[in-house]
């Protein structure tokens, strides 16, 4: 079945708002312009601004247009856990505050089904957004033996998922977990804030088709720092 036409147009749209190319306050196309642009009626023109705007990522305003909402940073969740979605896109840099290789029984995050002493590289990663502020702080591990060279990549860059799709990994299933956590003193210092505040912990566990773990990784999230939603619509499927 084909993606309806106006589930590509704001698509299109979301991507450009995830990357900063339509900055917070950035004025949308009008309804006219998609209209001209894309070749739709009218109320598939609106369709599309009025879903992003319920998605919180636009402002609609009579008079004045429809703008790019002000620290509009959302992520749908489907996108974590299948890799037939695009990436999540949030505008901002990564920097890599450490990576290498370790026992699995000495990594900051559980590696199920393997051994203590089974190697696993770490790679713990620090996330900011436009304004240079840290909002997310990833601690991944995964099983040397199924990555050898991946500390040879640009880890600044590195998607996971990607990489083990270009190196012919595969995965067969996803799975996230949330926690709501007080927050460690490694922790705190990387976002910037007290240890011992109450913020969530976002888990996500990847394992091959033969059932072993691919990778174990956790996101510690800054409070009110992203909305998560998750979206069903026929380009998943």
């Amino acid at each position: 079945m084909s993606t309806p036409l106006y589930v590509k147009i704001r698509t299109g749209l979301e991507a450009r708002i995830h990357s900063g190319d339509l900055p917070p306050g950035a004025r949308m196309p009008t309804e006219a312009e998609l209209q001209a642009e894309h070749g739709v009626s009218r109320s598939v023109a609106q369709r599309v601004l009025n879903d992003l705007a319920h998605a919180g990522l636009v402002v609609r305003q009579k008079r004045l247009g429809t703008h790019v909402a002000e620290g509009a940073r959302q992520v749908n969740l489907l996108r974590s856990i299948d890799p037939r979605i695009g990436s999540a896109g949030i505008p901002g840099r990564t920097a890599v505050v450490s990576a290498g290789v370790m026992p699995a029984g000495k990594a900051e995050v559980d590696v199920p089904g393997i051994d203590d002493d089974e190697a696993v590289i770490q790679l713990v990663r620090v996330n900011y957004d436009q304004d240079e502020k840290p909002f997310m702080v990833e601690v991944a591990a995964i099983p040397f033996s199924l990555a050898p060279r991946l500390l040879e990549e640009e880890l600044e860059e590195l998607a996971v998922r990607a990489y083990f799709a270009s190196t012919g990994v595969q995965i067969a299933r996803s799975r996230m977990y949330f926690d709501p956590i007080l927050l460690e003193q490694r922790h705190a210092v990387l976002l910037g804030i007290d240890p011992g505040v109450a913020v969530l912990r976002r888990r996500r566990l990847m394992w091959q088709p033969n059932g072993q773990i691919a990778e174990s990784t956790a996101y510690y999230l800054r409070p009110d720092a992203i909305d998560f939603y998750v979206e069903y619509s026929e380009q998943n499927h």
